[in-house]
């Protein structure tokens, strides 16, 4: 892909849920597609990253920025995008709001509650350089991932 190519792909924030079986996942999933009917980032294809279908991973190479939605601790959306060498990407960990897998029946409350979780890494993104994975990176108890600069690849 070349550089002109790459700039028309450039979109502000993609987004990835894990999307798993769980009322968790179903939660994660949610999140994300609120997140881009209000215009606050794009989601796109967890599966195709991990299967690494060319067009979905250049899309996730041009982006400017990364968020990551996990329903439980197993962080299966974090996994799939470090597995595809993916490493500067922010994340969201449902678990760390309280919504835990088995006992989080979505709800439009539970929704918004991601959504203004995730719009708030955004908007702190400025005061809160990205920070090693694990660490607390807002009152939030939400982290982001540090690593290479993906626009390289």
């Amino acid at each position: 892909m070349n550089e002109n190519q790459c700039a028309a792909l450039k979109k502000g924030t993609v987004v990835y849920a894990c999307s798993g079986c769980s009322d968790a996942g179903e939660l994660a999933d949610r999140i994300a597609r609120q997140l881009t009917r209000e215009g606050a980032a794009e989601m796109s294809c967890l599966a195709g990253i991990g299967g690494r279908v060319k067009p979905l991973v250049n899309k996730a190479n041009a982006a400017e920025r990364i968020l990551a939605i996990d329903g439980c601790p197993l962080n299966c959306t974090r996994h799939t995008l470090e597995l595809a060498g993916f490493k500067n990407f922010d994340h969201l960990e449902l678990h760390k709001l309280g919504l835990r897998k088995g006992s989080c029946p979505v709800t439009e409350e539970k929704i918004a509650t991601g959504v203004a979780a995730a719009k708030a890494m955004f908007s702190n993104a400025a005061a809160n350089p990205m920070v090693p994975s694990g660490a607390e990176a807002s009152s939030h108890s939400l982290t982001s991932i540090k690593g290479p600069d993906r626009s390289t690849n």
